[in-house]
């Protein structure tokens, strides 16, 4: 094949690619807005969805796989695999947008809140001038670490495989992966350099200018220094075109739509009705379910795999993978809060890091994964390092990020009180930086965490076509990955559900604490 047919099949299968993560993250922002405004302002939905989340976040993408399988695959056969890979990469993009949203519209001051009560404002009407401008910068900011993401585990979407059935889907990742297992270095670097041509042009077009519209919705006198963005330069120069080729004359009439109120008790009694459609039919689907002699089947399957993994081996996987998540987010702090702070104290630097690290966070590591192997396992140095490494990679910007947006919350009037009384060092980030950042701290190692715990099938086992890398001890993302390459779905169910149970006692007993304590500490309320 021809470099211009490789550089044409390339840029193809960066479109598919690009597609399919593009519906994905449109698809994430709207899931994140309704779950994570509804959890935030109302208590009984927030003990019900935040747990949900928590524990969504943390499955790997491979325990999707089954729901990929039977949901999507077997609609159609080509739109089928093209729904489920959009699925999959929603399932690893939407989280953090949606704790993201949870935590701004969660981080409201009270005095706005009131304001908006006393001005009548309707629920709608508080949706769109309250809650969504709170949102805004929390959506912006994550989503670079949620494209991320996505891109990490673009070649686990694009090739889904369950024991020996498989679906390859025509993409970059894929491309880049046969690429570079049949030894055609020279293409791969060609579909890598365009990879990171394509990151470098979405930063800077969307993610950068999104982030700095976002500085606008703050509640703080800070968002008044943000200048326009490009699109709103290019809207103000296309809408000024247009008024000079068409006169004012031409132009149509406004139009003022009479306002419609509907009564909150029809609201509340369509709600309702919605509700109970939906459980009756939620209800008649399971009854069928259920009455299906391959239920009790399947079911004393799902048991099988919890008696041949037995209590105290999942256990021990857990820990082993909970000591390599736990000390990747270590490293990550260690880095990320000095980084963190030399970025809001320079705004030059800002300039330049964020773009950087926006670039950086977004490379799919998955793609290097080979180069990193061969490196471990040429060098000699311990295959938990190569762990290490791999997890670090798809944890730390969750923190960086989340760090970086809590930090350009603090308000210029604290910043002037340190400045005039001299508190610098170790002095202000005591006083000032760590309880203003706490929130956001918290929040950032529980959806690393999460991230981290996901990307365990990645760092600790992962096929490509002939090509394996294994750290060899115990973990419950290497379980998961057996149990997948061996088509042994009760094997994965009973994995998954260890996890998951882990997971939740984890966040119950410890994430959801500390992290209410902080809002506490900051003094924000509802």
């Amino acid at each position: 094949m021809s470099l211009w047919a490789a550089l044409i099949n390339v840029l193809a299968a960066l479109g598919f690619s690009w597609a399919r993560m593009t519906i994905a993250l449109l698809i994430s922002i709207g899931f994140s807005l309704c779950v994570g405004i509804a959890a935030a302002v109302n208590q009984l939905a927030e003990k019900t969805i935040i747990p949900i989340l928590d524990v969504l976040q943390s499955i790997p993408i491979l325990s999707f796989f089954p729901i990929a399988l039977y949901a999507f695959i077997s609609i159609h056969p080509v739109v089928g695999p093209e729904l489920a890979a959009i699925f999959l990469i929603f399932t690893s993009q939407a989280w953090n947008i949606a704790f993201g949203v949870y935590e701004g519209v969660r981080l409201i001051p009270s005095e706005i809140l009131e304001v908006s009560r006393s001005l009548g404002f309707g629920r709608w009407r508080r949706i769109m001038s309250v809650y969504l401008p709170a949102a805004f910068p929390k959506i912006a900011s994550n989503l670079p670490p949620s494209w991320a993401n996505g891109l990490y585990f673009l070649v686990a979407c694009e090739v889904i495989t369950i024991g020996e059935a498989e679906w390859r889907l025509f993409g970059i990742g894929t491309l880049s992966t046969s690429y570079i297992l049949s030894g055609r270095i020279l293409e791969f670097l060609m579909s890598l350099a365009a990879v990171v041509i394509a990151i470098i042009l979405m930063n800077l077009l969307v993610f950068i200018p999104l982030m700095r519209l976002g500085e606008r919705y703050k509640f703080e006198e800070r968002a008044a220094e943000v200048p326009r963005v490009w699109f709103e330069k290019l809207s103000r120069h296309l809408i000024t075109a247009i008024e000079r080729i068409f006169p004012r004359r031409l132009k149509l009439p406004s139009i003022r739509m009479p306002e419609v109120r509907v009564s909150p008790r029809i609201l509340k009694a369509v709600a309702l009705t919605v509700v109970a459609i939906a459980a009756a039919l939620l209800s008649y689907h399971v009854s069928s379910m259920l009455s299906s002699p391959l239920v009790g089947e399947q079911l004393l399957a799902a048991l099988d795999g919890f008696v041949r993994l037995g209590v105290i081996s999942p256990l021990t996987m857990i820990g082993f993978s909970l000591m390599r998540v736990s000390l990747a987010i270590v490293v990550a702090l260690l880095w990320t809060i000095p980084m963190a702070i030399l970025i809001h104290e320079k705004r030059l630097l800002e300039d330049i890091l964020v773009p950087f690290f926006q670039i950086v966070a977004s490379f799919p590591a998955t793609l290097v994964l080979p180069f990193i192997a061969k490196l471990i396992v040429d060098l000699r140095l311990p295959l938990e390092l190569g762990a290490l490494l791999m997890i670090l990679l798809g944890t730390q910007w969750y923190v960086l990020f989340f760090l970086i947006d809590g930090l350009r919350g603090i308000p210029l009037e604290e910043e002037e009180v340190c400045r005039s009384l001299g508190i610098e060092g170790f002095s202000k980030f005591r006083h000032l930086y760590l309880p203003r950042m706490l929130p956001s701290l918290i929040m950032g190692c529980l959806v690393a965490m999460g991230g981290g715990w996901n990307t365990l099938v990645v760092a600790e086992r992962i096929v490509l076509e002939n090509f394996t890398w294994d750290v060899g001890s115990p973990g419950i993302g290497r379980m998961l990955s057996i149990a997948v390459s061996r088509g042994d779905l009760p094997l994965l169910i009973a994995s998954t559900l260890w996890m998951v149970g882990f997971i939740v006692v984890l966040n119950r007993l410890f994430w959801r604490r500390i992290y209410e304590k902080a809002v506490e500490i900051v003094g924000a309320a509802r």
